[in-house]
This record gives structure tokens, C-alpha cells and sequence, in this order.
């Protein structure tokens, strides 16, 4: 289908692989027809863009994360991305694949002003091993990128290595297609923490993907059991929440399809990630 969206880049925690497997159990507990979809710790946001694929209004759909995702969200979904100032940093991108990372080490150096939004995917994309990158006052952190790398004569993989996932022309396309098709949606740029002072609607599906228990590489964490036991407390509404291990007596492991992966390319076995329902 030619005409769905995608996730804007490559990001280390990203639901893309599974994004089906996951909507289809949400809308499958959903407790009415206008139910009300919220994507907790949304990051790239592969869950909300699959609701939203599958015919779910944008309207419908509230997400929230407090790193820089959040803030591109919720430009996206009022409307005031700004795709010339995105251009920019696009056109402003070195012809040679091999100056690219060197570009992005010196543009990430400088102070975050005020097209945070504008700049953060493309950043992002550049990422090395799709790391998250996240704003630390007025400085980007943890901004590691990846050099253009072309095989050898022994090398096992035969194709090279770009520094940018996907290529500049791709991510034009990918947030051009966001900016229309996730018009709508709401996102909220703050602790998750914040959602339990008051209860969910009636009619809400809430999925949680907290950052993965014991790694590095995420700015901000938070107690999932926690929030788990004091949300059961105050809410009807089904939970989900995808983590490494089972958290539920109900839970699925759901299926990545494709290459094991990691970033090195090297891990023995895929990746395991459960759905548990609270």
C-alpha cells in the first residue's frame, strides 16, 4: 500500500516490526466504536501511526513522551511543523555521504534553538545504531553518528553503509506524509507520571512502551510496576504495556520478523519483546 505512513527514521526501542501485531490486540479490546487511543512513551510513534493506517481519525489519538519526540509530535499534530526550516537542514546536508557525520558532530554542538522540532528527526536519522538523542537544557546529548562505511574484500556484508536511515530524499518523504496524514493527533511533552492524577475516559485503550529495563541510551526512565499497580487503582481502561519480559499472567511475545539484528549486526537471536494486559 502505497500510501502508508512510516515511521520518520531508524530508532533503537522503535515498534515498526511489531506495530500490527500490537494494534491489532488494541483495537480488539477497544470498549467502543469512538474509543480514545493513547501511546504512552510514543517515541517514533510506530503504534499510533499503525492505529492511524488502520483507519483510526487522528483526533482519536493521544500520545506522550517527554524527550524531543514529544515536542515533534505534538508539531505534527497541531499543525506548525515547520517543512521549509526542515528543508533547510535537508538542503544544508553534505553532497559526499562521507562529511555527513562530521556535519551533524558540528550542527549538534550548537545551542538547541528554536526549530528543535525541525531538526531533531534529521539528527535522528543520523543516529548511530538509531540511539536516542535527546535534548539536555539548551544542548543535544548522547549525539553519536555514523560514518559512511564501503565493504572490503573481505567484508561479509557487500553493500555499504549510510550514514543517514533513511536517506534525506526518504526522510523528505516519510515526515512530508506525517505532516498530512497525522494532522490531528494530540501529544503531550511530559512525565508519564503525570497521566495517573486523574482517570482515563471510559472509552480509552492506553499501550505503554516504557524505555528497556538495565540499558543505556535513554535520557529518562520510570518505575513501571509502579505506574502499572497506581494505575489499576484509579482506572477500567485496558492497559498494555510492551517490556523484555512478562509482566502478566495475560501476555503475548510478539514476532520480529527480518534479520536478528543489534548494532552490531551480530546478535544470536532476535530480539524478544512482550505485550502484557493489565
Amino acid at each position: 500500500m502505497s500510501g502508508r505512513m512510516r515511521v520518520p527514521c531508524t530508532f533503537q526501542g522503535g515498534k515498526q516490526r511489531v506495530a500490527t501485531q500490537i494494534v491489532d490486540l488494541l483495537l480488539d479490546a477497544a470498549p467502543s466504536p469512538n474509543s480514545r487511543f493513547y501511546d504512552l512513551c510514543c517515541g517514533s510513534a510506530a503504534v499510533s501511526i499503525e492505529l492511524v493506517n488502520r483507519g483510526i481519525a487522528p483526533s482519536r489519538i493521544w500520545m506522550l513522551d517527554i524527550s524531543s519526540w514529544g515536542s515533534f509530535w505534538s508539531a505534527i499534530g497541531s499543525g506548525t511543523f515547520n517543512m521549509d526550516a526542515f528543508d533547510q537542514f535537508l538542503s544544508d546536508l553534505p553532497s559526499d555521504k562521507r562529511d555527513i557525520k562530521s556535519h551533524m558532530s558540528a550542527l549538534s554542538a550548537l545551542p538547541v534553538g528554536d526549530q528543535e522540532v525541525e531538526l531533531y528527526p534529521v539528527l535522528q536519522a543520523c543516529s548511530f545504531g538509531g540511539k536516542q538523542i535527546w535534548r539536555n537544557g539548551d544542548r543535544w546529548a548522547n549525539a553519536c553518528f555514523r560514518d559512511y562505511w564501503e565493504p572490503t574484500a573481505t567484508s561479509i556484508r557487500r553493500s555499504p553503509a549510510n550514514p543517514m536511515q533513511p536517506s534525506p530524499t526518504e526522510l523528505r518523504r516519510r515526515i512530508g506524509a506525517l505532516v498530512n496524514g497525522m494532522k490531528g493527533v494530540t501529544c503531550l511533552k511530559t512525565d508519564i507520571m503525570t497521566t495517573l492524577s486523574d482517570p482515563f475516559p471510559s472509552n480509552a485503550v492506553v499501550y505503554v512502551d516504557p524505555p528497556y529495563q538495565s540499558t543505556t541510551g535513554y535520557a529518562f526512565g520510570f518505575d513501571v510496576t509502579s505506574f502499572i499497580n497506581r494505575f489499576r487503582e484509579v482506572n477500567q481502561a485496558p492497559l498494555f504495556v510492551s517490556e523484555g519480559t512478562q509482566l502478566s499472567d495475560n501476555a503475548l511475545m510478539l514476532t520480529f520478523g527480518g534479520a536478528n539484528g543489534g548494532i552490531s549486526g551480530m546478535r544470536k537471536v532476535k530480539h524478544r519483546e512482550w505485550l502484557s494486559r493489565f
